[in-house]
């Protein structure tokens, strides 16, 4: 059976998630970063004999379909769900066994990529750490907000001085990024997106065009790894299979791979 979950559904969407806990660090993450995360996802619930086998979450600041569940027949039911609600698809991300058939379900619906990009996620143990942090690195704050905005414009081949919306300022959260500067102005940056029990999830790694190659990704990660291995956490992150520079840095670090990961754009 498949119902629409409620804030009364929070733990038993937790206990789920924490089964398999580094798959579901967005979900977990959905509950950390938000006081009411219901208030702009959907989550429905898959149940057989009362006990929930599935979860497929829609993140409606980003229009992102996650979909966890070891039957394809679950999936297609979700991708069905969220399909008859009209819900605008921009991005399906998920383990490559939960992602493919989401994809191929939203085909059937005459919805289809734009863009997929096979992906791996790495995990870094303190014992395992190469700290190449310099102290220079900072926090985020809320007067970075807009900068940080800016910086991901420029990285994504848009204009740097379009205004920058209020939804857009909505989906940053700056106490969870850390900053490299010069002369004031952000030249690197990485970020967690995703906190659970046991992990730390780092995403939105990167460097002004002008300041690439010069190992500052590396500070800002390690900024990064640095602060959570003291909140007792392990460090992990996404790196697409093509981008060789940043997977040999992460390797640097320490990272090492463990699963595969689908990241899929929509038109």
């Amino acid at each position: 059976m498949l119902r629409e979950l409620t804030p009364d559904d929070q733990q038993t969407i937790l206990d789920f998630a924490y089964q398999r806990e580094i798959e579901n660090m967005f979900v977990i993450g959905s509950f950390e970063f938000s006081p009411n995360p219901f208030e702009f996802n959907t989550y429905l619930g898959y149940f057989e004999h009362d006990t929930l086998v599935g979860l497929g979450v829609y993140f409606g600041r980003w229009n992102d379909i996650t979909l966890n569940a070891e039957s394809t027949e679950v999936i297609n039911a979700f991708v069905d769900e969220f399909v008859k609600q009209n819900r605008p698809v921009k991005y399906v991300v998920a383990f490559k066994r939960h992602a493919l058939p989401t994809i191929e379900r939203l085909k059937v619906h005459g919805i289809v990529p734009e863009k997929i990009s096979e992906q791996t996620l790495n995990l870094l143990t303190q014992e395992n750490f190469n700290d190449c942090s310099t102290g220079a690195e900072v926090q985020g704050t809320a007067d970075d907000i807009d900068a940080i905005i800016r910086l991901g414009n420029i990285m994504e081949g848009r204009d740097a001085d379009k205004p920058v919306t209020e939804n857009e300022r909505a989906r940053i959260s700056p106490a969870c990024e850390w900053l490299l500067k010069q002369e004031g102005e952000i030249i690197a940056k990485a970020n967690i997106h995703g906190i659970s029990q046991h992990y730390a999830q780092i995403g939105g790694v990167m460097t002004h065009p002008a300041h690439q190659g010069k190992g500052y990704a590396k500070q800002t990660v390690s900024a990064i790894c640095r602060h959570w291995f003291d909140q007792g956490k392990q460090l992990t992150l996404f790196v697409n299979n093509d981008n060789i520079p940043a997977i040999k840095a992460y390797a640097r670090l320490g990272f090492q791979p463990i699963d595969k990961y689908i990241h899929a754009e929509y038109p």
